[in-house]
């Protein structure tokens, strides 16, 4: 449920505060299960509780790499920016299902809940099956692998003929883009993007923005060290400081090594072909997120994530080892050695500290992609 709002100076709606209340339900309760195969590199089946209002419960889930209950926060948070200051995005809230994780091992009943984004008699066509279905010689689709923790090139995709003749959606994909910079999403591969169709396949429109869960700023709680680490690849990339010589060579993979080494350079490349090829989308981006720095200093307590009630408050970037070896590789004698070695609770959340980086953090990377943008 959507706080009050007031108007933005662009006439979106604006809540004053994020809502961090957790919306509850029961497993039992739910009026069907969202069944969506994930097509793509790694595939498989999702059912996802629906409940009242096309509502879907997206559980955190043991074997996600790095997973934390910031990751929830985090789909949170970046809804509701994205919504208010960019572009209209659905919104997430904190969930609690109960009965969820003891009916469906690999999850939790901890996660958020989101209102469904097509309609019936619609469905969603990622960009990898698009590109398979209708190959472009500007895309080698037949390179792509899906990583956590890397950054992807969207030049060629924008070069593709679809969406050279198909000007407004590749504005609406260039301002994604954009947006997926300013978020720190080291997740943001060709499978989270999506068009939206009908029955007989006919592309309507881009799905809007979802998945904001590997948001830089909200990974590592758990580990300040870590933290700064992957925040410094994220500027790195921004920058585009050329790679050096030999600086990924402990990959022993050549194939890992190289999309490595595309990804520590691939974010400046995007920004500066959107600002050169889209400079309409690159100012209405620059004058949105001046906005957003503005408030991010003046209204910062607005930003501000709050720990929720009955909401885990503890944070292990290691367990999902123990659920990986359990659910995906079914190795329960890696398992149980994992959970020896990373079984703890883990470290409680400082939402004072969290808050602190993330809003440092945050106008830090607005700064650098103004530089480069203007």
């Amino acid at each position: 449920m959507r706080q009050q709002t007031n108007k933005t100076e662009n006439g979106r709606a604006n809540p004053e505060t994020i809502n961090w209340d957790p919306q509850i339900y029961n497993y039992a309760e739910r009026t069907g299960n969202l069944k969506a195969e994930a097509v793509g590199v790694v595939s498989g089946e999702k059912h996802f509780p629906v409940f009242e209002g096309r509502m879907v419960f997206k559980p955190l889930t043991k074997s996600k790499p790095l997973s934390t209950p910031l990751f929830a926060y985090a789909e949170v948070f970046w809804s509701w920016v994205i919504d208010a200051y960019f572009i209209p995005a659905p919104q997430y809230q904190l969930a609690l299902c109960r009965g969820y994780e003891a009916e469906c091992g690999k999850y939790y009943d901890y996660g958020t809940v989101s209102p469904m984004i097509y309609e019936e008699g619609e469905h969603l066509l990622n960009l990898l099956e698009f590109f398979r279905a209708y190959p472009d010689d500007k895309v080698q689709i037949d390179d792509y692998l899906n990583y956590c923790q890397m950054f992807y090139d969207y030049t060629e995709i924008l070069e593709a003929d679809y969406f050279q003749k198909n000007r407004e959606i590749a504005e609406n994909l260039a301002m994604q883009i954009l947006i997926s910079v300013l978020k720190g999403d080291q997740n943001y591969h060709y499978e989270n993007i999506a068009f939206v169709c009908n029955a007989s396949g006919q592309i309507l429109r881009l799905a809007p923005m979802i998945d904001h869960e590997f948001s830089t700023y909200f990974m590592f709680p758990d580990n300040i060290q870590r933290h700064t680490y992957w925040l410094d690849e994220l500027k790195r990339s921004i920058e585009g400081k050329s790679v050096r010589p030999e600086e990924y060579k402990d990959f022993p993979n050549e194939k890992e090594r190289r999309l490595m080494e595309k990804s520590a350079t691939c974010l400046y490349r995007n920004l500066i072909y959107i600002k050169e090829h889209y400079p309409e989308v690159t100012a209405t981006f620059l004058e949105n997120v001046s906005r957003l720095k503005r408030d991010l200093l003046q209204k910062r307590e607005s930003f501000f994530i709050q720990k929720a009630k009955d909401y885990p408050d503890y944070a292990n970037s290691d367990a999902y080892l123990i659920g990986k070896s359990r659910y995906k590789d079914h190795d329960e004698e890696k398992a149980a050695a994992y959970e020896k070695q990373y079984g703890r609770e883990g470290k409680e959340i400082s939402f004072d500290l969290m808050n602190c980086l993330i809003n440092y953090e945050v106008q830090e990377i607005i700064e650098q992609m103004e530089r480069i943008l203007r």
